[in-house]
């Protein structure tokens, strides 16, 4: 790489840095796991930068070597999927990408809409992806399988996604 191309490189990835490894520690929440990601994301941006459209927002290709590079790593640990899951993580990305100022509105958003969520799935949330429960734990303590588990974390994802986009648009959350 020429050294215009370097420091072209790093003027683009420097002031993403902080934000790419947010996201990294959403989605495995090891600060120590998070750090060696992003050391492997950065090379891999590196490596990939030649190729980088100029005319493509920067934060939308790293964000997009990002989801690839957690996806392969659950893939590689045999885990099926991050702690939170990736089209979670994926919401959070056009708040970035559009420079941060959707962000907490995002957050108040989910915020408002896992208070909306029942008693029993805001629980099952919280012990999942705050306090990164095995789905075996949560299956084990409610006395169902692995599958009706699962399907109740799919529900209350999909209903929180819908909830925040409504709320988001102005619709109010249900």
């Amino acid at each position: 790489m020429t050294q215009e191309l370097q420091a072209r490189f790093l003027d683009l990835h420097l002031p993403h840095q902080k934000v790419l490894f947010g996201y990294l520690l959403a989605a495995v929440r090891d600060v120590h796991e998070a750090e060696d990601l992003l050391q492997r994301l950065t090379i891999a941006l590196w490596e990939g930068f030649p190729d980088y459209d100029p005319a493509s927002p920067y934060p939308a290709w790293a964000f997009g070597v990002a989801r690839r590079l957690v996806a392969r790593h659950f893939r590689e640990r045999g885990r099926r999927e991050p702690t939170l899951p990736l089209e979670i993580l994926d919401g959070i990305v056009p708040a970035v990408v559009d420079g941060g100022e959707g962000l907490s509105e995002r957050g108040r958003a989910l915020a408002g809409c896992l208070e909306k969520l029942p008693e029993g799935l805001r629980e099952l949330v919280r012990l999942r992806y705050e306090d990164s429960r095995p789905l075996a734990e949560l299956a084990s303590r409610l006395g169902q399988s692995l599958a009706a588990v699962n399907m109740k974390l799919v529900r209350a994802r999909r209903a929180l996604l819908d909830c925040t986009r409504r709320a988001l648009a102005g619709e109010g959350g249900a």
